[in-house]
């Protein structure tokens, strides 16, 4: 199998590149076919992955965390059309979160090329976003892992990367997440799901998951896969600062679904619409900041081969 590896040198705070040696190594080890491309910003893993598909790739290794595995798999996709159908996504997770490799058990780091050497290729879905820019365009977006709007957002696009204590992953995106409680107002929307109009509700975060985990280990949906063929949906209404934080630690048990306040249903397609347009609702993918409200996500089942 002719392998392409995708590698953001970057990835983890710099850990790709420390460990980058033993990778090599394994991946030599695990395809007779290897050549390596390397990211050199934002947006290049996407353009990478596309071009090694179009010189005849089978098999594409994402190298780095959850950003990087979201850019390859966009470079999976042009026009909305697979540009290689019978390619096949594979990872080593070497970032700070690597949400979606819980979703699946895989393991991190060096081991995760183990998975290169197992004839596993499974279907998995994907979420396919289109989203508003500030220049109000709609450009279309795929997610592989979690796709949300409002406190999410506002935390990776404002806070988790800049100005916090070095603490741990898991650590510095709550202190990130208190900041944008503090920082943020609820939001007035309208959701449609699968064409029925939910009521229109105050929210604080509407998260649409094809994984179970965001923001480094935290079970936003716990029940969600990315083999079933629809997405779980999380609404956290506008629920008080004080009693958030008394609960703070049932989002992290995954028990916080049984909590007022907080919705949850399944679905395939969902539209998320602003009453309010007076400031921006930002919106992130993966992790990733992507733009604002108005959103929209429907689930592409079976949409990727996925070894793992």
């Amino acid at each position: 199998m002719k392998t392409c590896a995708i590698v953001n040198p970057v990835a983890g705070g710099g850990r790709v590149r420390r460990v980058w040696p033993r990778l090599l190594s394994r991946l030599l080890d695990a395809t007779a076919a290897l050549s390596v491309y390397w990211t050199t910003g934002p947006g290049t893993a996407t353009s990478l992955t596309r071009r090694a598909l179009r010189e005849g790739a089978d098999r594409i290794v994402a190298v780095g965390g959850d950003g990087t595995l979201h850019e390859v798999v966009n470079g999976f996709f042009e026009d909305q059309r697979l540009v290689a159908p019978s390619a096949v996504l594979a990872f080593a997770a070497c970032g700070s979160g690597s949400d979606f490799r819980r979703a699946l058990g895989a393991p991190a780091g060096v081991e995760a090329v183990q998975q290169l050497r197992s004839d596993r290729i499974q279907p998995t879905d994907v979420l396919r976003m289109r989203y508003t820019t500030r220049q109000g365009r709609s450009p279309r977006r795929y997610a592989i892992n979690v796709a949300s709007a409002g406190l999410s957002g506002t935390v990776v696009r404002r806070f988790s990367r800049r100005g916090l204590v070095p603490f741990p992953p898991r650590l510095r995106y709550f202190q990130a997440a208190l900041r944008a409680v503090v920082t943020d107002r609820p939001i007035q929307v309208r959701l449609t799901l699968d064409g029925e109009l939910l009521s229109p509700t105050r929210v604080r975060l509407v998260a649409v998951a094809n994984g179970p985990t965001f923001a480094a280990g935290l079970p936003i949906a716990p029940t969600a896969t990315p083999h079933d063929g629809v997405f779980d949906l999380t609404i956290l209404q506008d629920v008080p600062v004080p009693t958030l934080l008394r609960h703070a630690h049932r989002f992290y048990l995954g028990t916080h679904t049984s909590l007022d306040g907080v919705r949850t249903y399944r679905g395939r397609r969902l539209t998320i619409e602003p009453l309010d347009d007076r400031r921006p609702t930002w919106v992130e993918a993966d992790g990733e900041a992507m733009g604002q409200l108005p959103l929209t996500v429907e689930v592409v089942p079976q949409a990727l081969r996925v070894q793992h």
